[in-house]
């Protein structure tokens, strides 16, 4: 594919969530900030602003998107089981970011499990503008709804973009996950900061062997 992404509303919001979710835990340092019912809620507070972007991107009614958003956040009574739902979910993500491009049958099939293991189910929508299909319900708790929510945006990135939009960051100090967005799909990196970082290091490791030599 070599057309520059251009995610719908629902489809940036959830690959928003899947990114955000899985880079939670640092795979170099291991250092996680998804550990207790405190960091869940931070997660999900600190993403009602993507919230409204994603809504105002999409020209729909902003303010009862994050209205919605806001009241379910605060609604959900977040319990020691769900934060283990919701990190048990990293992985598989990870996962498909990992392997997808080499492996894409593969990666179907554990998109499909965890939709069947996270309760995914097909509903029509009407809270916020023209009706629309949603497969997460606020209604069955947070777990379901983050866990279904991350599912299905990367769901569709490999249906609709093709495998090859999964990344993992190429800095052996970072290697979080990434989705490439570019037009030529040969993204290394998941920032600029990664990207230069890199090339400065490159740059003196050249410097230094020039000099040796």
């Amino acid at each position: 594919m070599t057309c520059q992404v251009d995610f719908t509303n629902y489809t940036s919001l959830s690959v928003r969530f899947a990114v955000d979710l899985v880079n939670t835990l640092h795979p170099v340092t291991n250092h996680d900030a998804l550990t207790t019912k405190e960091d869940l809620l931070s997660f999900l507070t600190a993403h009602e602003e993507v919230v409204t972007m994603s809504a105002q991107e999409a020209q729909v009614d902003t303010q009862a998107v994050t209205n919605l958003y806001h009241e379910a956040v605060h609604r959900w009574q977040i319990t020691e089981d769900d934060v283990a739902q919701v990190r048990a979910v990293r992985g598989p993500l990870r996962t498909v970011f990992e392997r997808a491009a080499s492996d894409q049958q593969g990666i179907a099939a554990l998109l499909n499990e965890q939709l069947r293991l996270y309760g995914a189910t097909p509903r029509i929508s009407w809270h916020h503008g023209p009706l629309h299909l949603h497969f997460e319900s606020v209604a069955d708790g947070v777990a379901h709804w983050l866990a279904v929510t991350a599912l299905m945006g990367l769901v569709v990135v490999l249906c609709d973009y093709g495998a090859d939009r999964f990344g993992i960051c190429a800095s052996e100090s970072c290697r979080s996950a990434f989705i490439d967005t570019s037009k030529n799909t040969r993204k290394r990196y998941c920032s600029l900061a990664c990207a230069h970082r890199e090339s400065v290091a490159a740059f003196r490791a050249r410097q230094r062997s020039s000099l040796e030599t």
